[in-house]
């Protein structure tokens, strides 16, 4: 379930019932299924959520890496959800293609928050990762969700802005 998906084919809300993958059966809010929606509307338990700009996002191999991408309209960061669909870790080369089209860049440190076989009962925040101006590389464990917030900053003032950000997970390594 994913909120970008739901955005292109125009649903307006996602529910959670109670399922045989539920604990018990019944839905809990520490089921995995409550930490699949917490991701996108507050990873960090402080009401941070993933952004509401869908920008284009790519994976070489979406069944086995899935990526979403969307822009956070208060602070201009890309926020990327990563689903790990393995059983194995994969490592990744991240390219956020595009942001010099809107006088943008990636600056300074991306924030990860994950939720994995790890810690069942949280999503946890992952150590700070410095990136490049339009790259970096993660390793996401089997079976995970991970979401990571890369901030961005103006290079260049009177580049029109546009929505055509793009991210690329161009390469994956096993």
């Amino acid at each position: 379930m994913n909120r970008v998906i739901f955005g292109r084919e125009g649903m307006d809300m996602a529910l959670l019932f109670d399922s045989v993958y539920s604990p018990g059966g019944k839905f809990t809010p520490t089921g995995p299924g409550a930490y699949a929606f917490r991701i996108y509307r507050n990873y960090d338990g402080q009401g941070n959520k993933f952004g509401e700009i869908s920008v284009q996002a790519t994976s070489s191999d979406q069944d086995k890496l899935a990526v979403y991408a969307a822009t956070r309209a208060a602070d201009k960061a890309v926020t990327l959800v990563v689903i790990n669909k393995t059983a194995a870790s994969l490592t990744a080369n991240l390219f956020v293609a595009s942001l010099a089209t809107e006088g943008r860049v990636l600056a300074g440190t991306a924030q990860s928050y994950r939720y994995s076989s790890a810690n069942l009962n949280a999503i946890v925040k992952g150590a700070d990762q410095p990136v490049g101006e339009s790259s970096f590389t993660a390793t996401f464990p089997a079976n995970s969700i991970t979401l990571i917030v890369l901030p961005t900053i103006f290079v260049s003032e009177g580049v029109p802005a546009t929505p055509a950000a793009r991210i690329y997970l161009p390469a994956i390594q096993q």
